[in-house]
């Protein structure tokens, strides 16, 4: 498993340093999700509504969390700050603000799981300088809201972003708090969202570099 953390190959890409626990999250108001009664506003749902899952179908909210966050005006803390995520960044049909510790289900070919799916679970944070995500104070409040599933759930939220709604855990009953995705610890996603830029890069000089009839690039 993640079988490119042994080809670091000393990138000068630089991500942010501050990272926070993926947990907290929770959607801001205006965000669409995909449910039962079609896309609607998160802060439309309510308890027993059907919401779209990746992975099972519908399922019915059993709690849903709201909270309202007075920012304060000028520089925010970077590992406070939330970051904007621009139109089709992450599929997702219009720009929209990620929490830093939100957690995002992101698809790449560099990790895979045990049963070699090509997914993973990041922290928002751990994208800033990915696709044109970047830290951005949002302005006055914020009204956050946080679904919960039975289960730990990735719903569809603004088209095809993929939002991680974590299930609330009793560490009595479940000691081992065992989680259905694999959520990467902050390193490794840094890490692998490095990887990610990088072999974008490369693809996309690839792409622009004129090939001799052998395949090779020209030299010039």
């Amino acid at each position: 498993m993640f079988d490119w953390f042994q080809k670091r190959s000393g990138s000068s890409i630089e991500m942010p340093v501050p990272m926070v626990s993926v947990g907290r999250g929770g959607f801001m108001a205006g965000t669409h999700v995909a449910s039962s009664l079609g896309w609607r506003p998160v802060e439309a749902l309510t308890v027993g509504d059907g919401v779209l899952t990746f992975d099972h179908g519908m399922q019915p909210i059993v709690e849903l969390g709201r909270e309202t966050l007075v920012l304060s005006e000028g520089p925010m803390e970077a590992a406070q700050c939330p970051l904007l995520v621009p139109r089709d960044a992450l599929n997702n049909r219009v720009p929209m603000y990620l929490m830093p510790d939100q957690g995002v289900l992101i698809e790449s070919d560099l990790v895979e799981d045990a049963k070699g799916d090509p997914f993973a679970v990041v922290p928002a944070c751990a994208l800033d300088g990915y696709r044109g995500i970047q830290r951005l104070h949002p302005g006055a409040r914020m009204e956050l809201i946080v679904p919960r599933f039975a289960q730990d759930q990735v719903i569809y939220l603004e088209a095809g972003f993929l939002g991680y709604a974590p299930a609330q855990r009793d560490l009595l009953a479940d000691p081992t708090g065992a989680e259905l995705y694999s959520v990467l610890s902050h390193r490794d996603a840094r890490d692998l969202v490095r990887a990610m830029i990088a072999n974008e890069t490369y693809s996309h000089i690839a792409a622009s570099t004129p090939h001799s009839p052998t395949g090779f690039p020209f030299i010039s």
